[in-house]
């Protein structure tokens, strides 16, 4: 249906994907009208962390485009290729991410219409992203270009009403993540064939196969959801994907991040600005080498073209007002969505997402916490970007390889690229957010970001979790458990470093002293915030959002101390 394209930004280096709509498919004003109708449409849910955000959409010389956040990973489908099968906590946080996309979407009323492994992606840190929200309608059209294979790989995926040409709702997508929770638990899909009409045949008439007898060791909670989500009937059926979200979590699939991603591929600037990065070749005609050249060629200077214009919608000039509607709209899991002129999500140059936290007041310190220099106070602060997640021993890497920085002595950084970089003292963390173009937060910043407007005791809410991990986890784990805005891990993973200073005397000097086993450290300590996983440590204290410990800046020698870096708002 299309060519995907990977383009740098030449002002501020930021990579994008251009999905281009095929030559011969744009000559059909059907599926052109659809194609630009559902990009829309799809282009409205920018918000989850789970879905690819459309930037922009456009049409210049014939050629249809739109402009996409670059994903830095692999296909589920070839991720699964490459394992064969998972294992059901990994499989069940996968599809646990998916169904937390559809209940964004179909809030949103937007039908997925094409789930599969290679619509959805799994970036450096872990996190499954959807792509094509809406778009495959536009491919409803028949055209002489379809071809067997074509049609062989959807109907994999396909629910018996979509196979009929019955209306589809959300739980024709339920059915399709079905299908792909079989062949992730299974390592098969449920229904095979010759031909695609065989296929068909078997969605709509024949059960799928037992999953506990072709695995006895498959928990059976996982099970009993893939039958729920395969049943023939849409009523029989999930009714949202609420209900499924529910129920993986009551299984434990947002417990631990257990995908591991490979190295990140390095761009160097010498590289083309513009390359094909689609997951298979393009099921057209062969076409002539001089047409192919002009069209890559063409692509190229559009793409730069474009992607400036983007940028300066994305990043400079301020969109127009949210409507009194959507300032009382929040996500599926209570994430607060920012009522301002400013966009609520944005994207760093290492594709990492960030998130508004708007300019206001809110509730900070505590009267009953003694390290809190004034006690409980209101204060009052101008809007900014915080990062969604802890800065990773991925992202960290391409900063050490860029820039020669030392690398960390850590544990984890060469076997665990979708865990937070530790070992690394405020310094180090400071030269990373100005290579990055971002800062560090101060500490206020941090807690407004880590417990909202209403002095939320922890960053989910006012309750204590019970039973926490007692080691380190993905940057992404845990989407129960976010901030107020959307940030995960703000408390537990690694405790962040903030500039704000920490006020030391002798008795701190001594125990750092005892601790550290040396004296040699500064005595310009900073505040760090949000408590770690670790063994002996009273989590229900230490994560307490206003809670507050002090470090010396020099020292690299924790592996719990950690950072996310923040961006003023423009």
């Amino acid at each position: 249906m299309a060519e995907v394209f990977l383009a740098r930004h030449r002002i501020h280096g930021a990579l994008f994907a251009v999905k281009v709509l095929s030559v011969d498919l744009a000559q059909d004003e059907r599926i052109v009208a659809r194609f630009v109708q559902e990009a829309r449409t799809a282009a409205n849910l920018a918000g989850h962390p789970n879905i690819v955000p459309i930037f922009d959409i456009g049409e210049q010389n014939g050629l249809y485009f739109l402009i996409m956040q670059y994903v830095d990973g692999e296909d589920l489908s070839k991720y699964l290729k490459r394992n064969k099968k998972l294992a059901p906590k990994e499989a069940a946080r996968i599809i646990c991410q998916v169904a937390d996309a559809l209940v964004w979407a179909s809030a949103k009323g937007v039908v997925h219409r094409d789930l599969k492994p290679s619509n959805l992606y799994l970036d450096q840190n872990g996190r499954v992203m959807v792509l094509d929200f809406g778009i495959a309608k536009a491919a409803d059209v028949p055209s002489p270009l379809t071809v067997a294979t074509e049609r062989l790989g959807t109907t994999y995926y396909m629910s018996p009403e979509q196979i009929r040409g019955e209306p589809c709702d959300v739980r024709s997508d339920l059915y399709s993540l079905g299908v792909v929770f079989f062949e992730l638990l299974a390592g098969r899909k449920p229904f095979d064939g010759d031909s695609y009409r065989s296929i068909e045949i078997a969605h709509i008439e024949t059960l799928p196969p037992d999953l506990r007898q072709l695995d006895p060791a498959l928990p059976t909670e996982l099970a009993s959801a893939v039958k729920i989500l395969l049943a023939k009937n849409p009523g029989d059926r999930y009714q949202s994907p609420r209900e499924l979200v529910d129920d993986l979590n009551r299984y434990g699939s947002g417990s631990t991040a257990q995908v591991k991603m490979p190295p990140a591929p390095n761009f160097s600037s010498e590289e083309t600005l513009v390359r094909d990065v689609s997951p298979t070749p393009a099921p057209l005609p062969a076409r002539k080498a001089p047409s192919n050249a002009f069209l890559i060629s063409a692509i190229a200077i559009l793409a730069v073209l474009v992607l400036a214009a983007a940028w300066y919608l994305i990043f400079v000039r301020e969109r127009a007002p949210r409507t009194a509607a959507d300032a009382n709209l929040t996500s599926p899991a209570g994430v607060a969505r920012p009522t301002s002129t400013l966009p609520a999500v944005k994207v760093d140059r290492l594709g990492g997402r960030m998130h508004l936290i708007p300019a206001g007041k809110f509730i900070f310190g505590n009267d009953s916490d003694p390290h809190s220099p004034n006690g409980q106070e209101t204060v009052n602060l101008p809007a900014f970007y915080i990062d969604e997640t802890e800065v990773s021993n991925a992202s960290y890497r391409k900063f050490c390889d860029q820039t020669g920085h030392k690398p960390p002595d850590s544990d984890t950084f060469a076997t665990q690229p979708d865990f937070p970089v530790a070992n690394v003292s405020f310094e180090d963390a400071a030269a990373y957010a100005a290579w990055i173009g971002k800062r560090l937060p101060n500490e206020r910043e941090w807690e407004k970001a880590a417990r909202g407007e209403n002095g939320r005791i922890y960053p989910w809410g006012n309750q204590p979790w019970m039973n926490p991990p007692t080691s380190l986890q993905s940057v992404v784990s845990f989407p129960d458990r976010v901030s107020p805005y959307g940030s995960y891990n703000m408390a537990g993973n690694v405790a962040e470093w903030t500039t704000s200073h920490y006020p030391v005397g002798d008795a701190e000097i001594r125990d750092m002293t005892k601790s550290l086993g040396t004296s040699h450290f500064s005595h310009d300590w900073r505040v760090i915030k949000g408590g770690y996983f670790g063994p002996n440590h009273d989590v229900n204290e230490a994560w307490k959002t206003y809670m507050r410990r002090g470090f010396p800046k020099d020292i690299a020698v924790s592996p719990y101390i950690g950072f996310r870096c923040i961006e003023d708002a423009k």
